[in-house]
């Protein structure tokens, strides 16, 4: 009997206590004062002087450009260019075999006289009645049929006399004297490089920011100048496979100094320079309902709508959510949640 009751005093001592422990584990869950704070990296927000620049990459084009080709078939008889040599619009360059279309000329040019005299002799019949209107009217046919035939035939034979279409620099020639080209065959290629023209894309937000006339700065390799160029053409639609707008500007190149597909490092500048709150880039947190960062706020991680403007390689300018002195957190940001407890560790913006 003493047993029996010793038993059940252990067993209700023992549900006592696991009781007692389960309730101050529960008290200290739900205390959110007992939850250890997270260390984070933070910046003070500061105003400072921005340049309100974006970058791009761009490609140098050529003002003019095109592929020396035959509209005709031929053998080659005479090649009047110079490899890498200036040429004028209208020069002749290469010249095709045309001694055939030249006899054929001659042949027609004998015709057309004969035909040009029955014509006379009996226009001067018809005055007298000795011919009818209707043996008139075929000779005059066919006296036009052979002036038709000659023009057609003047115009294969100023096809065999290719000329370049603009001035500019030709290149190397892949042809030869002699050689028999079709109208697939490439002769050389004229570059006309003064101007040159520089192609290049800006993000869907800064479409506004480009019109025509506005000035851009850029470096191309092997060369430490700033050159500039001006805008004068951009496509008129934002492309929707990457939400960028093409841009066409112009510069001068006097001395052919650079060359047409050298790659261009593009810098714009997008309106005047004015202080700003700018912020490293990991430290803005792009969402669905709309673009947010965290600061802190009594030791805790606040999380706050932002509205962004201009933005480089590592930091983006924030224009409303974030206020000079604002303690603002950049790193854990995957890890914070709103109302999160954080330890701070105050960096130097440069850090």
């Amino acid at each position: 009997m003493n047993t029996l009751k010793l038993f059940f005093l252990l067993t209700g001592l023992c549900l006592f206590s696991c009781s007692s422990e389960t309730k101050k584990d529960n008290s200290i869950k739900n205390n959110p004062n007992d939850i250890k704070p997270m260390v984070v990296d933070a910046i003070i927000a500061m105003e400072e002087l921005s340049s309100n620049t974006i970058n791009a990459a761009g490609t140098i084009l050529a003002n003019e450009e095109v592929e020396v080709k035959s509209e005709v078939p031929g053998k080659i008889t005479k090649i009047y260019f110079k490899e890498g040599s200036s040429v004028t619009k209208g020069q002749l360059l290469v010249m095709l075999n045309d001694e055939d279309l030249v006899a054929q000329m001659q042949k027609l040019h004998v015709e057309i006289k004969l035909q040009e005299e029955k014509e006379v002799r009996q226009k001067q019949l018809l005055l007298t009645t000795a011919i009818s209107k209707e043996e008139y009217d075929i000779t005059s046919s066919n006296l036009n049929l052979l002036k038709a035939n000659a023009q057609i035939l003047n115009t294969q034979i100023v096809k065999t006399r290719i000329r370049a279409p603009f001035g500019g620099i030709i290149g190397l020639k892949n042809v030869s004297e002699g050689a028999i080209i079709s109208s697939a065959s490439v002769i050389a290629s004229i570059q006309n490089i003064n101007p040159l023209k520089l192609d290049f894309s800006v993000p869907e937000k800064y479409n506004n920011y480009i019109s025509t006339g506005t000035k851009i700065n850029f470096f191309v390799a092997g060369r430490s100048e700033v050159l500039t160029a001006t805008v004068f053409a951009k496509e008129p639609k934002i492309d929707p496979s990457t939400r960028t707008t093409r841009v066409r500007a112009s510069f001068p190149n006097p001395g052919a100094r650079i060359y047409p597909g050298a790659f261009a490092d593009i810098t714009i500048q997008v309106g005047e320079k004015s202080k700003s709150i700018m912020v490293p880039t990991h430290a803005y947190i792009p969402d669905i309902s709309g673009a947010k960062m965290f600061v802190s706020k009594s030791g805790q991680a606040i999380s706050v709508p932002v509205v962004a403007g201009i933005r480089t390689e590592k930091e983006i300018q924030i224009l409303s959510g974030i206020h000079v002195g604002d303690t603002i957190l950049t790193s854990g940001i995957l890890q914070l949640k709103s109302n999160m407890p954080v330890e701070v560790n105050i960096l130097n913006k440069l850090e």
